[in-house]
């Protein structure tokens, strides 16, 4: 599911160096670039959907089907779903997992695109998971 905001434009003139006129004339969306820019810059570009006014669409947890894991034990199978339930609420886009060399524990990063929002990782010897 998408969501799209609209915007009201308004247009608005300032004056720029002369190397910058020239810079901007060359770009194919002029006004793309200086909102997206500006946004940045005051600090408006939502975290979510980075301006884009489209909501990642799901979770994805892409290598644990790939790799050759034992079974989780009832233990490991709730802290999995517990990571992936935090990641669905900050909506993140992937949960990397991966094996630490302690045997059976877990390390995890969650990430929206490609920034990584929190890394951890728990293990069958605990309720807790650690946050690094």
């Amino acid at each position: 599911m998408y969501s799209i905001l609209l915007y009201m434009k308004t247009r608005v003139t300032f004056r720029v160096a002369e190397d910058l006129a020239e810079a901007l004339k060359g770009l194919p969306n002029q006004t793309h670039f200086v909102e997206t820019v500006l946004r940045e810059a005051l600090g408006m570009t939502c975290p979510v959907c980075e301006g884009s006014g489209r909501v990642p669409s799901g979770l994805r947890v892409p290598n644990f089907k790939q790799q050759a894991w034992p079974a989780l034990d009832p233990a490991m199978a709730r802290q999995l779903r517990s990571v992936v339930q935090l990641g669905r609420r900050l909506a993140a886009t992937t949960v990397d997992l991966e094996p630490t060399r302690r045997g059976k524990a877990y390390a995890f990063s969650i990430k929206r695109e490609r920034s990584v929002l929190l890394r951890g990782s728990f293990d069958n010897a605990s309720t807790n998971m650690s946050l690094h």
